[in-house]
């Protein structure tokens, strides 16, 4: 059975010579992982619609024998984030946020909740000057929608508590975006 949704790139790995394993954050099905096939092939159907932060209509099939890699049919691009690559803190920001949504977030929760704010963070990246106080919000509401946000202890803190392990690179982008 096919399945149509709509959803952001937030990651994307080689699977072989031509295809790529692409993680996407999808309106309905929560975080998924789908091949695609030939991706990286000269003239593949995919040249040009894959890539990172492209919000896409994609078509999938489910993975078969109890797997979580879903096979991708189809991804028609809705919108490329353009900007997010027209400044370096842009596009660092924007993957530090995907990465750690990634850390926090299971496989298979479908709560529209996570995709809606990866999806608006992302927007607001492309569209704004890249400041801390954009990386500080999006851990707030991170950690408001795991039920972990409280006015004493600050965001990020209370996400390291309960994860125990974030993604490196959170300093490094606060001290960029200070200068």
């Amino acid at each position: 059975m096919k399945i149509r949704d709509e959803g952001c790139i937030l990651k994307l790995s080689p699977l072989g010579e031509y295809g790529l394993i692409v993680t996407w954050s999808t309106a309905q099905h929560g975080i998924i992982r789908t091949a695609a096939r030939n991706a990286r092939k000269p003239g593949s159907d995919f040249t040009g619609r894959i890539d990172l932060f492209h919000q896409c209509e994609l078509l999938y099939s489910e993975a078969t024998r109890g797997g979580d890699l879903h096979t991708l049919h189809a991804a028609e691009l809705l919108h490329a984030r353009l900007p997010l690559r027209s400044h370096l803190q842009k596009l660092q920001l924007a993957s530090y946020c995907t990465r750690l949504m990634l850390s926090t977030v299971e496989p298979g929760d479908t709560a529209s909740a996570w995709h809606q704010l990866i999806s608006k963070a992302l927007d607001y990246i492309a569209d704004s000057t890249p400041r801390s106080n954009i990386l500080y919000h999006f851990e707030k509401r991170l950690a408001q929608l795991h039920g972990l946000y409280n006015d004493v202890i600050p965001a990020y803190n209370a996400l390291l508590q309960h994860f125990q392990h974030l993604p490196a690179g959170r300093q490094d982008i606060l001290e960029k975006l200070a200068k």
